[in-house]
């Protein structure tokens, strides 16, 4: 998912014939660009796909987490949901491109609605299982203050160029995701 994100980001980002994205807010932009649309709009369809394969990955790992009782039924379903909505965001923010009125506004509430889902989805997780360990919550941590630090570093202060911004932003929940699942698996071994 990192890969993908990382790569057609970037991939949008070279293609751009009419935009600078040095000086262009968001990567949504590239999305109506002639060289990059194709790009970024597959890029995002496929990341929305792979969240929602991640649900299903983890679907076995949640049920056996239901049947050690580190997880009840209630929460697994949430959590199954929590995925799946965030990969339909994504999906949906993919296939409608950031031009025109209706459609840029359903691109942008589903391109905010995707991480805020995300990450309530694994910080969910993270209550709902128990104990992650601590790597995970200092990993967790840093995470969202790095994200949060970026975002007021590109948006208001103007010190890095958002577009590259949401890269790093992307690279970050990425490798978070990757970790939530290793220390599910982890949790799945001792039980």
């Amino acid at each position: 998912m990192t890969v993908v994100g990382v790569t057609g980001g970037g991939l949008a980002i070279t293609h751009a014939t009419e935009t600078d994205w040095l000086t262009h807010m968001s990567l949504s932009g590239l999305g109506v660009d002639t060289g990059a649309s194709g790009i970024l709009n597959g890029t995002l369809v496929a990341l929305g796909l792979i969240l929602v394969a991640l649900a299903i990955s983890l679907e076995g790992t949640f049920a056996g987490l239901c049947s050690a009782t580190r997880l009840s039924p209630r929460a697994h379903r949430m959590l199954n949901v929590g995925f799946v909505a965030a990969g339909l965001a994504v999906v949906v923010a993919g296939l409608f491109r950031n031009d025109g009125q209706p459609s840029h506004l359903i691109h942008s509430l589903a391109s905010f609605a995707a991480p805020i889902v995300l990450v309530a989805t694994i910080l969910g997780c993270r209550v709902a299982v128990g104990d992650l360990g601590r790597r995970f919550d200092r990993l967790s941590l840093a995470i969202l203050i790095v994200s949060a630090g970026l975002f007021v570093a590109a948006y208001p202060a103007h010190l890095v160029p958002y577009a590259l911004m949401e890269l790093i932003c992307f690279a970050l929940i990425g490798a978070w995701i990757w970790f939530l699942e290793a220390r599910l698996q982890n949790v799945i071994a001792q039980i």
